[in-house]
């Protein structure tokens, strides 16, 4: 994972104006142009090949935004809701990719939210990708003795095959989860962080920057 200069927090805010900007300009020509600087961005952080991967499961949603759109306004509506759902997964996958789940949870602690919702975050961020390996090791598995898991309509009639076993992974995952947070005390008051959130110069002038663009665009745009 690359980590960035800046403060989970900052980022958290860059990332939600990011999303309104694209919101609320219907202009393919901005939205081509904003999808050109997050790229040159992601190569720039070495995130090019994980990107890839990741338009693997984005660009479906992505076509079908388009087509939507298409068929029930227009061309340029279909290729503004396209572009826009591109740029805003873009912007969120940077978000994760560069921000850990522990300083993540320990930056929105410092924002007042309640301990175990920054752990449930922290521990979906963590634990997710562990069981879709688990769902791909099951898949091999499952193909290995002739069961057709391979997508189209045909992985409905096998779907039990996949399911079944990682639903008893997952409740034996919780289950050891679960232990290990009830022996380390969970819930607990006063306990300390290893890592403590720190509001920069740099930090400050990223949210500066963010929100005043933002302002000066929702003038534009509403007044």
């Amino acid at each position: 994972m690359k980590r960035s200069i800046f403060d989970p927090r900052s980022k958290l805010i860059m990332a939600f104006a990011a999303t309104v900007l694209l919101m609320i300009f219907n202009d393919w020509d901005f939205l081509t142009a904003s999808l050109g600087i997050l790229v040159i961005l992601l190569l720039f952080l070495y995130l090019g090949r994980p990107w890839l991967n990741f338009l693997k499961s984005l660009g479906f949603a992505v076509l079908t935004f388009f087509i939507i759109a298409w068929l029930a306004f227009d061309l340029h509506t279909g290729i503004v809701s396209g572009l826009r759902l591109l740029n805003i997964g873009t912007v969120f996958f940077l978000f994760f990719q560069t921000t850990p789940p522990d300083m993540l949870s320990n930056g929105l602690l410092k924002m007042g939210l309640p301990y175990p919702f920054t752990f449930v975050l922290s521990a979906s961020m963590q634990f997710i990708p562990v069981l879709a390996h688990r769902a791909r090791n099951i898949r091999d598995a499952q193909r290995a003795r002739g069961i057709p898991i391979e997508g189209g309509l045909g992985i409905l009639l096998h779907l039990p095959a996949l399911v079944g076993p990682l639903l008893i992974q997952a409740f034996k995952f919780a289950d050891e989860l679960a232990e290990a947070m009830e022996a380390r005390g969970f819930g607990i008051s006063g306990r300390s962080f290893h890592y403590e959130p720190r509001f920069r110069w740099v930090d400050w002038g990223a949210v500066a920057i963010s929100l005043t663009a933002l302002t000066i665009a929702l003038s534009i745009q509403f007044l």
